[in-house]
Order: C-alpha cells, then structure tokens, then sequence
C-alpha cells in the first residue's frame, strides 16, 4: 500500500509505493504535504494507466537506443546498416545526451527543421521511424507517460518526399538498350526488362533457380551490397519469394548466355561481372550501364526503370493487375495499384475506343445508329 513515513536518519518524509510491475519505489520530500501529494499522483497515473518509472525517465535517449536496438533479430545486413547511419549521423547528436522525460514535441519539431538542409527527404522520414519507435518502446516500457511523437502528423511535420519520376521503355526501346550494352550484360537487361525483377534478385539469381524447360524462374535470394561488402540472403518479404514465367524467346537469351560462359555448377550466379565476380551496381552503372544508355534511349533512365517497363507493357497488353503484382512481388494489390495506377488510367481512352468499335461491329451489317429526334448533341 502506498504510504507516508518520517525519515529515521534525518528531518524529512519518504512516499513509498508499488509500481505496476509490483516493485517498491520511494521518493524523499522535506515536506509531508508534499510527499502526500505525490502518492496522489502515482496513484492516478497508475489508474490512467500513463505511469512514469522515474529511474527510467532520467535514462538518456542513447542509453535506452542502445538497448532496444539489441533486441532487433533478423535484420538483413543492409538494413542494419542503414539504421546504424541514421542513428549515428541524424538521431544521436541531437539526443544522446538528453533525458528521455526531458524530450517534447516541440524539441522533435526542431530537430526536424535541423534535417531539411542537409538530407534528402527519404532519410528524414526513416530517422523519424526509428525515433519513434524508441520513444514507443519507452512509453510502453514506463519510461514516459506517452511518447511526444504523438501529436505528430507526418504528412505535415515531415518534408514531402518527392517520388523519381519513371520512365516507362517500349519493347523496341529496351531491346536497344540491350544491345548497346557490352554483350556480357544483354541478357541481364532484357531479363530484367521482361520479368520485371529488381537489380538484387538478378545479381543474387543463380543456376539453380533457372527452370528453362518449364519456361519460369524462382526467386529466392538476393544480393546486397554494404559499405563495399557483398552478401546474399533471403528476401524481405513473403510476396519477393515467387515463381515468374519466362517468354520463350527470353529462355533461349538465357541459354545462350549460360553457354556462352562456360561451364557452371548450379550453384554458381546466373548474372557475374568481368572475371566472373558477383555484379556491383555502382561499377555496372558507370563503366557498362550510362554509356549504353547514352548511346541507345538518352539519359535519364535508371537501370530500376526496367522494372517499371516491364510493368507498363503487362498492363498495356491488358493483363491483371494480380497477376503484375505477383511478378513485381509487391505484399499487397494496392502498392501495384499506387505504383502504377496512372499508367492503368491511361488505358481509359482505349477501353472506351474498344467498346466503340465493338459496337459499331455490332450494328455494321444494320445500318448506322440513328439518335432520336428528342436529343441533339450540342
């Protein structure tokens, strides 16, 4: 039970009480009146359910960082490495030394506006995450009574993040760009542009997961790449593991390309670099990639974009949507749908031009349709 005692030792008063982990707390008051008021707010705060252990508010934010990210499992080597940065360069100067009870909105709110000028708004937007998702982990731990991220809107308090502009290549246009790359990446390029899968799950594509004869590719694994240190791993997510068709001309580039590198074991990589190293996106891009594009369709166009081609062309021959969100390996129906939704809305004119000349084929052989004498188009 909580309660009031004098001091034994010297001139004072000690509230005592159970927190809601049933542990005993004290604080010591000079005055009784002081220490009852006190109690009285320990006791509501425990009915409201926002009680603060006051040990752990005074942990700095770096410590209490410290603690929860060692709990982080099963995070890929490039995310790690990406969260590491953020705290390092973004988070930790501005709060590893404050108090957790210490920081408010207000101090968020500037630390926000102390970003803008230096980093893209991408990076602001996952520092932010992983702020808050400390101070959540402290608010649920008692640390605080509520996490000051609460009050805020991201839409709002965040800079906008500015989406690349894509850029959709025709069939003849990527079969351009195919050839005017060095012979060794054609087939890693029209692969791409015609399964649409993204740079790591070619660079991490091996042998064995080439199913020629069946016409399809399994996607398993994927590469990346950190701070110059290559790793291959599974992917992220449930939807990334999938099985994409392959159209027979593709499974013929493909088996060219095998045979023209020798001989392999099926564990070996479906795509390498020169001297059959594992490809590396930044030296591709600029000894191999933008001087084949310069050459063929013009700057600017990311090898990414191939991906986003590979989507346009599904949907302009009308194939499901479901069925494209398989082949991307989006989680969800709504991120194709959000992707690529103006290129569906695009095909607006021609569904209407469709349902014209079906009509029209309709009543061909019956004349053509005479509007009423009660209607007239202006």
């Amino acid at each position: 039970m909580a309660h009031v005692s004098k001091r034994s030792d010297r001139p004072g008063y000690v509230a005592r009480w159970v927190d809601p982990q049933g542990r005993e707390r004290s604080k010591s008051f000079s005055r009784k009146i002081d220490a009852e008021k006190h109690l009285t707010f320990i006791e509501g705060s425990k009915l409201r359910g926002d009680y603060v252990d006051p040990n752990l508010g005074k942990i700095t934010f770096g410590e209490y960082a410290a603690k929860v990210l060692a709990l982080k499992v099963n995070q890929r080597a490039s995310t790690h490495a990406r969260d590491e940065w953020a705290f390092r360069l973004m988070i930790l100067p501005t709060f590893s030394n404050r108090q957790l009870i210490d920081i408010d909105v207000v101090d968020v709110r500037a630390w926000i506006a102390s970003l803008t000028d230096h980093y893209q708004a991408a990076s602001i937007h996952k520092a932010y995450q992983l702020f808050a998702w400390v101070l959540h982990e402290a608010a649920e731990a008692g640390a605080i009574s509520k996490s000051p991220c609460w009050k805020m809107k991201p839409k709002r308090d965040l800079p906008r993040i500015e989406t690349p502009e894509m850029r959709f290549l025709e069939q003849g246009e990527i079969e351009a760009l195919a050839n005017a790359i060095d012979p060794l990446y054609r087939a890693l390029v029209l692969t791409a542009g015609y399964t649409g899968l993204r740079f790591g799950e070619l660079a991490g594509l091996r042998i064995k997961h080439l199913k020629l004869l069946e016409r399809w590719i399994q996607v398993e694994e994927a590469m990346t790449d950190v701070r110059g240190h290559q790793s291959f791993g599974p992917l992220k997510s449930r939807a990334s593991r999938r099985s994409v068709s392959l159209p027979a001309f593709l499974v013929d580039i493909l088996a060219e390309h095998l045979a023209s590198t020798g001989p392999r074991l099926s564990n070996d990589l479906v795509f390498v670099g020169e001297l059959g190293a594992p490809l590396r996106a930044s030296n591709l891009r600029r000894r191999f990639w933008l001087p084949a594009v310069k050459a063929s369709v013009g700057l600017p166009c990311r090898f990414h974009d191939l991906r986003h081609s590979h989507a346009a062309l599904l949907i302009k021959a009308g194939v499901h949507p479901k069925v494209i969100q398989k082949r991307l390996g989006h989680s969800s129906i709504r991120t194709t749908l959000d992707t690529y939704g103006h290129v569906f809305d695009g095909l607006d004119r021609e569904a209407a031009e469709t349902l014209n000349s079906s009509w029209e084929k309709r009543i061909g052989s019956e004349g053509r349709f005479e509007q009423s004498s009660g209607f007239q188009l202006l």
